[in-house]
């Protein structure tokens, strides 16, 4: 029996595609989207192809500029850190949900995610080897607001967090900059263990200073 196609999962299909290619540096920031020929290429009509664009743009990946067209977000320094400082406020807010969630199977779940970043890391990192870093480190603070139980929190950060790893795909950074991440995570996960919400706090702080520093400096030297 032919059943009536549901336009809605066309278009979160496009959407994930999408929002995939973008994550991956498939599109770059400031790339232009033919709207036209990505229709052509995904094989649908405009309606879904326009309604992922719009999820795409409230979550801060795409832009539209008038009479130019549709393009990847750009880098803008000031967004970067605002945002980096966003995502400490949802972080801090939840804390104490967070720590009265932790679970043991959570904890060697974020040991797990550390131990493969930090075998990233003792490789002679590539670009591509930053992506997977930048994945690895968006599903460890993930993993842990998820222990917030608010999907409207947890939907903010998801969003907030794209934006991030995007942001952070264009830039120069150093092996000492991986590990330098890779140590904060260890920090974060050893306040998570003992339940210290004041050190866990003030481990996330700390992350999000040493994370704006590192893109400044990665910013700079490109």
């Amino acid at each position: 029996m032919i059943r009536k196609i549901d336009i809605p999962s066309i278009r979160d299909s496009v959407h994930d595609q999408m929002r995939e290619m973008i994550l991956d540096g498939q599109w770059p920031p400031g790339a232009r989207i033919d709207l036209s020929s990505l229709a052509e290429e995904f094989g649908v009509s405009k309606t879904p192809l326009n309604e992922a664009i719009h999820m795409l743009i409230r979550e801060g990946l795409l832009t539209v500029k008038p009479r130019s067209g549709t393009f990847v977000s750009s880098l803008d320094l000031d967004e970067i850190l605002e945002t980096f400082d966003f995502r400490l406020v949802l972080e801090k807010g939840a804390a104490e949900t967070i720590l009265s969630n932790i679970s043991a199977p959570i904890l060697r779940g974020l040991d797990n995610l550390n131990d493969r970043m930090a075998d990233i890391a003792h490789g002679e990192p590539q670009d591509e080897d930053y992506r997977r870093l930048l994945r690895l480190d968006d599903e460890f603070h993930q993993k842990i607001m998820m222990l917030s139980g608010n999907s409207q929190l947890i939907e903010t950060y998801e969003q907030i967090s794209a934006r991030l790893m995007l942001m952070r795909m264009v830039g120069a950074f150093e092996r000492k900059d991986y590990e330098a991440t890779i140590d904060d995570h260890r920090t974060i996960t050893a306040a998570l263990r003992v339940g210290d919400l004041q050190s866990f706090a003030a481990a996330s702080a700390t992350h999000v200073h040493n994370a704006k520093d590192k893109i400044r400096r990665g910013l700079k030297s490109r």
